[in-house]
């Protein structure tokens, strides 16, 4: 795979977790209790600059489908499985286990390996 490919798929990756780690954010702040609260919680800015996040990741994804093979980009994707889980850690002081560690290993090495 060349850079370009790989290139496209990180700013992918980041747009998603970064929508994730947005949609946390508005959400610690304005939990979801119920449908009555609903309407709350789609307004909040960090939850609309989420959702801008994702729409951008998928016009991004559009274009790297219709250049480059589904079998070499999507096994990349699982990467904001392993960034997502050390923002996780990092930016909301959540942990990780010796087995939750593995994984994160293994998903990383598993898609780098797919991506050759």
């Amino acid at each position: 795979m060349t850079l370009t490919p790989l290139l496209i798929v990180a700013v992918n990756v980041l747009l998603l977790v970064g929508g994730q780690i947005l949609w946390k954010l508005s959400l610690s702040r304005t939990p979801l209790t119920g449908w009555d609260g609903l309407g709350a919680v789609l307004l909040q800015p960090y939850l609309l600059m989420g959702c801008l996040l994702y729409g951008l990741a998928t016009l991004l994804w559009f274009y790297a489908l219709s250049r480059y093979d589904l079998s070499r980009v999507y096994p990349m994707q699982s990467m904001a499985y392993v960034i997502g889980a050390l923002s996780g850690l990092l930016l909301f002081k959540e942990s990780l286990s010796a087995s939750q560690w593995m994984g994160l290993l293994l998903l990383a090495g598993g898609a780098l390996l797919l991506a050759k």
